[in-house]
């Protein structure tokens, strides 16, 4: 996993409880592997955009009236988020960083590819397919 340039801490936190919270099963050896590799992280995230293999009963599509970043802010905090999130996202320098939720919401709002922010480690996160794809909110409710 690559530290962050700022903090040097690695996104292990979030990453992998995300992989194994929400992706198939028959998926997760894949990007586990190519989320840690620094020569293979792209590909890996250049599918965001068009395909998430996340498990589909974990899925709620957000109402389009709901997903832009103000109202997906109130929405991902009512579920229990905290003020940052991990970012997830090919072709910016925001991926793999920790960073304020209202300002991870606008930069993947207003980019047009694929991304994920991871809220809460394997409970609770926000996809961003790639436009114009309506959001997923992906929730995994504790036991």
């Amino acid at each position: 996993m690559r530290p962050d340039p700022i903090t040097g801490e690695g996104p292990t936190d979030h990453e992998g409880p995300f992989v194994k919270a929400f992706l198939r099963s028959e998926k997760q050896a894949r990007w586990t592997q190519f989320l840690a590799s620094a020569k293979r992280r792209h590909e890996i995230l250049a599918r965001l955009g068009r395909d998430l293999p996340y498990q589909s009963a974990l899925g709620t599509l957000v109402p389009s009236h709901q997903d832009y970043p103000a109202e997906l802010e109130k929405l991902l905090k009512a579920k229990g988020a905290g003020p940052t999130c991990h970012v997830m996202v090919a072709g910016l320098k925001l991926d793999g960083r920790e960073l304020p939720l209202a300002e991870a919401l606008q930069a993947i709002c207003l980019h047009s590819s694929g991304a994920v922010l991871s809220c809460l480690p394997g409970r609770l996160a926000y996809y961003r397919p790639e436009s114009p794809g309506a959001g997923i909110l992906l929730e995994r409710l504790p036991r």
